[in-house]
């Protein structure tokens, strides 16, 4: 019996221990912000367009997401010298 409790305890904890935290606020970079909502805000909109209609009529206002901005990878430097042909 302890050796049955034992395995299901160990099989609990590596269950609990594989569970990822939601990636909803890195994936979408406008929330609704304000004093009605907990920073960073109600981060689940794609274009500030979609924040602003859906902030229309509310208290609030769209701001970018933090942890999706902080979560981008670093823009690579152009290379120097190389010209394009103008369009």
């Amino acid at each position: 019996m302890r050796k049955t409790q034992f395995v299901l305890g160990i099989s609990v904890l590596a269950g609990l221990a594989a569970i990822e935290p939601a990636r909803a606020d890195y994936d979408y970079p406008w929330c609704i912000q304000g004093a009605a909502y907990d920073y960073p805000g109600d981060c689940s909109y794609q274009t500030r367009e979609q924040c602003l209609a859906s902030v229309s009529g509310r208290k609030g206002y769209c701001g970018q997401n933090p942890a999706f901005l902080l979560a981008r990878p670093p823009l690579q430097p152009s290379p120097r010298g190389r010209r394009f042909p103008p369009a």
